[in-house]
């Protein structure tokens, strides 16, 4: 089932800039974690990537990666697609964020969790310009979360895929 849409109150309002973490990596290019990612649903973390992608905080992106490798596919950058760990991730957007100025990047279509609640998905509009040449762009991002335990046996949702469609 999907809920919320363009000017439906259920989507996460947009905050200010607190929270927003250094996009300097670690001197040894391993990427740390530098806050604890929120507690709360998957609301709270599409509306953390909403954020950093329109930021181009890198970071805030990335702690909601878990222990799996993350499945990425985006239109603007680097490789057509493939499996990247939390490091290769981070540079990865970092160049996507280097070669593409995002004009908008929002949320716009939400999939509740199904019966088992253990999956996710939201789809954004992107407009973005190619810093090279300046041709403007526009598709939809397509992220997926799924519920990941740590070691405490917590729950956190956590990404598992990223890619633009058309």
């Amino acid at each position: 089932m999907l809920w919320a849409g363009p000017g439906n109150t259920a989507r996460p309002a947009k905050s200010g800039q607190g929270g927003v973490v250094s996009q300097t990596p670690e001197p040894t290019g391993v990427v740390a974690q530098k806050e604890p990612p929120p507690s709360g649903g998957p609301m709270d973390v599409f509306a953390d990537i909403e954020r950093g992608w329109n930021t181009r905080n890198v970071d805030l992106i990335l702690r909601h990666f878990g222990s799996q490798k993350v499945a990425i596919s985006i239109s603007g950058t680097g490789p057509s697609g493939g499996t990247f760990s939390r490091n290769q991730s981070y540079y990865l957007l970092k160049d996507l964020f280097r070669y593409t100025a995002t004009k908008k990047f929002e949320f716009v279509q939400y999939r509740k969790p199904g019966d088992e609640g253990r999956d996710t998905f939201a789809i954004a509009e992107r407009q973005y310009r190619k810093t090279d040449d300046g041709r403007l762009f526009a598709d939809k991002v397509y992220v997926s979360l799924h519920l990941e335990h740590d070691d405490d046996d917590q729950e956190r949702w956590v990404v598992g895929e990223i890619k633009s469609i058309r």
